[in-house]
């Protein structure tokens, strides 16, 4: 085996520096570098007594304390793991565990019941590990026995070895195994250790599911610089801003819709989060109006907006939004995306997969230590993304293609408009639904507006729909549209504008557009 390191034995050294200090913060309950450090061993120990040698594992449940020693200690076995979300479907839940032949799962006992109660008798697991607490009677589980030994971990992994699947949703809405190795995540680590300076002891936010890969980042860059990972409880998740002063969070982590509500609700007052050092938004357009709400309440902090599809490992690019640059214009008044993390690179292609140049629109492409292989069970599709180009000349590593659009600005920064497929076209004319929503949130009245295209039974584009948390009356929605008609076209202007309590979010935390596609094909008659 051609050994350098794995993710567990990265985790493994750093973690054994700070056995004193808090690791884990959950509700009322700290958990120490030793304990979990104990913990996560135990668990490995339970996998090598089961025979289970490089294979997945699926880690069931969130925020809780089994959940993240089960993680750290599938990697010290040398194992990879996957998540399995109780949120999910019987379905979706089922795929998962096929592709990745999961045979074994860990967890807290009660997400492990509601698991199986969700899955019923139809697929087979053979082993079953509890972290913490003892196993039901009427179940054969292993519950761990609680010793007092740590040693380095007990099977190597090969850096090219998997670390975790993560499953995304394609284009058929039926999920994708992601295969992300142990040296990409140990270099996306020493990347964020090269940017981020933080002291020892500092707090770090975790607001996402483990099923949503920014997780990864929030546990494995804490962990390896001696940091506390604050866990959000589930209560608060649309509402954060007393987690955030309560637990002193001085590395704030979350998708942007999250702060655009708290901005709705009127959280982002002057100065309400003076502990924030540093704050990372990712996972969907970051708008420049929220990024500035956010600077005001917090005062002390670098806001910077992290981009990265699954397949590049977390993060692959960054822009750090300071006073030098916030004035700015940007497309569609978005926040950029930035520069590559280090040694990962950035092309921009056109239709014929040629470089194009500075201020020319295209596919976005990342090239670099942290792209992944591919897809699991899928060569079809891993070739169609995972690439060469003529043009380049070395090898190493493949580009993939993001199926992000976007363009290098006239400062070297690269900004993501969109979709390849969020163009729309009615009436002849071409349009990006960022476009269409950058004009309309200028009016205060529709500030938050998300628009989404309505298809005829064809799938023709025949207009679209607006919503927005505001209350607006007809009247107001007619002068929006008489004043936006110096930027917009008429024929882009949404047929209606529809009012929600809230918007649907994915599991993610993202907005759900497709769910909105779903809202608008069942309120509008064309």
């Amino acid at each position: 085996m051609n050994y350098r390191q794995s993710i567990g034995d990265y985790l493994f050294k750093a973690i054994s520096k700070y056995p004193n200090l808090i690791a884990i913060k959950i509700g009322e309950r700290s958990i120490s570098y030793q304990e979990l450090n104990e913990s996560a061993f135990q668990v490995a120990e339970m996998i090598f007594e089961a025979n289970i040698l490089n294979e997945t594992i699926g880690v069931v449940g969130q925020r809780s304390a089994s959940s993240y020693f089960g993680i750290l200690g599938i990697l010290y076995s040398g194992c990879n793991y996957t998540p399995l979300n109780t949120k999910y479907s019987k379905e979706r839940l089922l795929k998962i565990m096929t592709s990745s032949n999961v045979k074994c799962v860990i967890g807290d006992k009660e997400d492990l019941i509601e698991f199986f109660d969700i899955i019923g008798c139809d697929y087979l697991i053979n082993k079953v590990i509890i972290p913490e607490g003892d196993s039901p009677k009427d179940k054969n589980w292993i519950s761990i026995i609680k010793s007092n030994t740590i040693k380095a971990p007990i099977q190597r992994s090969d850096e090219n070895e998997l670390a975790y699947i993560l499953f995304t949703s394609g284009s058929t809405g039926m999920p994708k195994g992601v295969k992300v190795s142990n040296s990409n995540v140990i270099e996306f680590i020493k990347g964020m250790n090269e940017i981020y300076k933080l002291d020892v002891g500092f707090k770090a936010s975790q607001t996402f599911d483990l099923s949503f890969d920014p997780s990864v980042s929030d546990m494995f860059f804490t962990w390896s610089n001696g940091g506390v990972l604050c866990v959000l409880p589930e209560d608060e998740k649309m509402s954060p801003n007393e987690y955030i002063n309560r637990e002193k969070i001085n590395f704030w982590n979350s998708v942007p819709s999250l702060a655009t509500f708290m901005y709705r609700m009127g959280s982002l007052t002057p100065a309400a989060f003076p502990t924030l050092q540093y704050s990372m938004f990712c996972g969907e357009q970051f708008p420049k109006q929220i990024a500035d709400a956010w600077k005001i309440a917090a005062p002390n902090s670098t806001i910077e907006n992290l981009y990265g599809p699954t397949e590049t490992t977390i993060y692959i690019s960054r822009y750090n939004y300071d006073i030098n640059n916030c004035l700015h214009e940007f497309k569609n008044s978005i926040v950029p995306i930035g520069h590559p993390f280090p040694n990962q690179k950035v092309v921009i292609i056109d239709s014929n997969n040629n470089p194009v140049n500075v201020g020319e629109v295209g596919e976005i492409c990342f090239k670099g230590s942290q792209v992944s292989s591919g897809y699991l069970n899928d060569n079809e599709k891993t070739n169609k993304v995972f690439v060469n180009f003529d043009w380049d000349t070395d090898n190493q590593f493949k580009w993939y293609k993001t199926g992000d659009l976007g363009f290098v600005n006239t400062n070297h920064e690269v900004e993501c408009i969109g979709r390849v497929d969020s163009q729309i076209k009615i009436a002849g004319r071409r349009i990006e639904i960022g476009e269409i929503e950058s004009v309309l949130r200028r009016f205060e009245k529709i500030s938050d507006i998300i628009i989404v295209a309505v298809r005829d039974s064809s799938g023709i584009v025949i207009g679209c729909v607006g919503f927005t948390l505001f209350d607006i009356s007809k009247k107001e929605e007619i002068d929006i549209r008489k004043q936006s008609e110096i930027a917009l076209e008429r024929v882009f202007f949404p047929k209606k504008i529809i009012k929600l309590v809230s918007f649907p979010l994915t599991i993610s935390g993202k907005i759900d557009r497709a769910e909105l596609v779903k809202i608008s094909n069942s309120k509008i008659n064309y």
